[in-house]
């Protein structure tokens, strides 16, 4: 497991990686989806997925050849969607 500190500087250390989060607080999406909702390239989603799931903000759901990504059910992630905004739950 990741110290806090570190999930924070990943988390926080990109604005992409943050409209990662952002956006897959609404539900899961595949790497494509990710890319075009956020206007950046499929590298760029792809780089930034492996590192929030490197820091276990995030978990992989391999659907046959289709990756999903969602964020990761723990406390840590809650509290970090916390941080970015105060009004969830």
């Amino acid at each position: 497991m990741v110290s806090w500190e570190e999930l924070l500087v990943t988390a926080f250390g990109s604005k992409t990686r943050l409209d990662i989060i952002k956006l897959l607080s609404e539900g899961g999406k595949n790497i494509s989806r990710i890319a075009r909702e956020l206007n950046i390239s499929y590298s760029s989603a792809e780089k930034n997925l492996r590192a929030l799931e490197s820091a276990g903000i995030l978990e992989e759901i391999r659907l046959g050849r289709v990756r999903i990504y969602r964020l990761a059910d723990s406390e840590e992630v809650r509290a970090l969607l916390k941080c970015l905004n105060p009004n969830t739950p």
